[in-house]
């Protein structure tokens, strides 16, 4: 039995101390553009979600989450300072790995449009949690990061509403959920590498593409 030298034991906590791994979520956020003709009017852009601070819950989330850019005026720096001020549980999405190579830099593409379109116009996205059920609270704010359009970071809204300044009501913000295009995800469960990303997650401003 592999044991650690007596000087590194006091860097482990003991087994009743120690917090399991929590598994990414793996889902569809779909974009909603009621703008759009019907035929166009949805992209479906496959994630994963790693949580970077306090408790995500992401058993509870649903598979799917169709998401509203909030775009009546540019709300992202105000979004921002609101995170900073206040304890909310936070994640960083990423897109996932699929199968399928032609539909995985498809996928990749509309992933960074949206964080692209986040960023360029200073706006923030709503995604409630379309059931009533599974909890309380609004649901999730997403917005970009500091460093890439690879990421978006999301705001965990588990059992309070969103902030009153945003002018959001998530219940009339759920939307149907339209039927997915299925593509299979590459296979691969191992949590997603955000550690360097981890600290630019509560932050704003310009990125690296």
């Amino acid at each position: 039995m592999f044991r650690l030298p007596t000087h590194l034991e006091t860097f482990v906590p003991p087994p009743t101390e120690q917090v399991p791994q929590t598994r990414p979520w793996r889902g569809t956020l779909v974009l909603s553009n009621p703008s759009s003709p019907p035929a166009s009017s949805h992209t479906v852009i496959y994630c994963a979600a790693a949580e970077t601070e306090g408790d995500n819950q992401v058993q509870t989330w649903p598979p799917q989450f169709v998401i509203q850019i909030l775009n009546h005026r540019p709300m992202l720096p105000q979004f921002q300072a609101w995170v900073k001020a206040n304890a909310v549980p936070m994640c960083m999405f990423m897109p996932d790995r699929l199968a399928d190579r032609d539909a995985h830099k498809r996928n990749i593409a509309s992933f960074e449009l949206l964080a692209k379109t986040l960023h360029d116009n200073q706006f923030v996205a709503v995604a409630p949690w379309n059931s009533s059920d599974r909890t309380s609270g609004g649901g999730l704010i997403l917005y970009p990061t500091v460093t890439s359009t690879a990421l978006l970071v999301g705001a965990i809204f588990l059992q309070n509403g969103f902030p009153d300044f945003l002018g959001v009501n998530p219940r009339s913000h759920v939307l149907p959920v339209p039927r997915a295009q299925s593509y299979s995800p590459s296979g691969s469960s191992a949590t997603p590498n955000i550690a360097t990303s981890q600290r630019h997650g509560r932050g704003g401003g310009g990125y690296a593409g």
